[in-house]
């Protein structure tokens, strides 16, 4: 069932947090207005494009669990999505998939709280009404065209031109108050209107007092520092404000394109992607050398994303004048680019590049093989009838064994006979079997409707917050997302 394109997002979140028929056309939506958004912001934290969308997959699975669990994080839908992406970074930073973070975010994460750090404008952006955090994220740090905020916000073009700047200057009194009410010296609140009197946009008012009060109260003049930012760079003081990682990257970062209509192609990273490692002993600098994979993911909305990749081409080695070994670069003409701007600690070891990460299941027929088990999905005893279990079986030749994504419809269909697809039979606690596939457009079509998330979890439109996942010797069965290889499905042999 689908919703109306212009809904807000805070119903699409009621829809997704009901669990009813359009809670899967609402998690598809909210998936389609924020994706590429956060596969950039991904990408600034990875050092790969296959990691970028593994990451930014988790992310959307993590978003979609907590709010059908009716988890309120308190800030505009996209925003929360990249607070999400750098603590599943987190998460990362703690196994071996910290070889695929960004050198720069791994450090800062292993010197941080868990989670990561909280960003330092966060507090004070939270205590705003929604509507005065939507129109500073969406209307000034992601700059989306009026319409398109009033869209996503549920409020007229004419709300967004008028309310913007004063939701801007809410935020900043808000930063103002907490860094004074953060002070234990009871002066501090005596200078607010000269700090307010001395970041006026027009004839501002410099004050003696106010400077040498600064000169020993670091709370003062932070304060002072961060309303001089929001006024006279507010887009890059608010990314930098509101992001644990990467905002001025983030804000400033140019769009992904891909060449022609090829399935995959290189990128180009972002300028602080680059990070310059020095050797006291040689007394040389290195540029690092980025490991690129050509491994695209699935995605419900862009059906381009789920093909299989040609293979990719191995490129010729690069000669480097010193004693340490170097990774082969992908193009023989790279751009030099300045160091990461991330604060200067000691160095730390390059993470040796993480594995190849989960290939899902794609439009092309091929086995269907479990990350954890790795047994491969099949029908049971090959009996093609309707209502026929679906199991894990080891992995062999059999046709029954082999399964394509079909995109356009959101089913999973069997090789051995294309007019069975796989079916929840409407409920998490059934098991899963085949039904005919031209029941996807009956009333009960919602059983036949699966997501293949691009970390190759496959989740059933009739629970979005759960996965297929094997249990005992063969079965199988749809149990709440845990981010576990348990529940990540790749693509096997054709």
């Amino acid at each position: 069932m689908a919703v109306p394109a212009d809904a807000s997002d805070v119903r699409l979140t009621g829809l997704l947090r009901a669990d009813t028929a359009t809670a899967y056309a609402a998690l598809l939506e909210l998936r389609s207005r924020h994706r590429e958004p956060v596969l950039g912001y991904a990408r600034l934290c990875t050092t790969s494009e296959s990691a970028a969308r593994q990451l930014a997959a988790q992310v959307f699975t993590t978003a979609a669990r907590e709010t059908a669990g009716g988890v309120d994080p308190g800030v505009p839908w996209r925003h929360r999505l990249l607070l999400l992406t750098v603590r599943s970074a987190a998460s990362w930073a703690t196994d071996a998939r910290a070889a695929g973070l960004d050198t720069g975010l791994l450090l800062l994460l292993n010197t941080s709280a868990p989670g990561g750090p909280p960003p330092p404008m966060l507090g004070a952006f939270q205590s705003l009404p929604a509507r005065a955090q939507g129109l500073v994220w969406y209307g000034l740090v992601e700059r989306e065209p009026e319409t398109r905020t009033a869209t996503l916000l549920g409020l007229t073009r004419e709300d967004v031109v008028y309310d913007t700047q004063p939701a801007l200057h809410s935020l900043a009194q808000a930063c103002l108050r907490l860094r004074l009410a953060a002070s234990d010296d009871p002066d501090c609140a005596d200078f607010r209107r000269l700090i307010e009197e001395s970041v006026r946009p027009d004839s501002p008012r410099d004050s003696a007092d106010l400077r040498a009060h600064m000169a020993h109260c670091a709370h003062c003049t932070a304060a002072y520092e961060e309303l001089s930012a929001l006024r006279d760079s507010p887009r890059t003081a608010l990314a930098e404000g509101l992001l644990p990682w990467a905002g001025t990257a983030y804000v400033t970062r140019e769009p992904v394109r891909e060449r022609g209509t090829s399935l995959v192609s290189r990128r180009t990273w972002p300028r602080h992607r680059r990070v310059v490692l020095s050797s006291v002993a040689l007394g040389v600098a290195l540029t690092p050398l980025l490991l690129f994979l050509l491994t695209p993911g699935a995605s419900p909305r862009t059906p381009e994303d789920t093909a299989q990749p040609p293979a990719p081409v191995v490129p010729p080695p690069v000669t480097v004048t010193a004693t340490v070994s170097a990774t082969p670069v992908p193009s023989p003409t790279p751009t030099s680019r300045p160091p990461s701007p991330s604060p200067s600690r000691t160095a730390r070891p390059t993470p040796s590049p993480s594995p190849s990460p989960v290939r899902p299941p794609g439009p092309t027929y091929a086995q269907v093989v479990n990350a954890s088990t790795g047994r491969c999905l099949d029908i049971r005893d090959g009996d093609l009838d309707k209502g026929t279990d679906v199991i894990t079986a080891p992995c062999t030749s059999s046709p029954t064994q082999r399964w394509r994504v079909d995109v356009g419809r959101g089913v999973l269909q069997s090789f051995a006979d294309p007019d069975f697809c796989l079916d929840s039979r409407g409920s998490v606690d059934r098991g899963v079997g085949i039904w005919e596939c031209r029941s996807v457009d009956g009333d009960n079509g919602d059983n036949l409707r699966f997501t293949v998330d691009d970390d190759g979890v496959i989740r059933p439109a009739i629970a979005i917050a759960t996965a297929l996942t094997p249990e005992g010797d063969g079965g199988l069965v749809l149990r709440p997302l845990t981010g576990g290889a348990e529940q990540r499905w790749r693509s096997g042999a054709r």
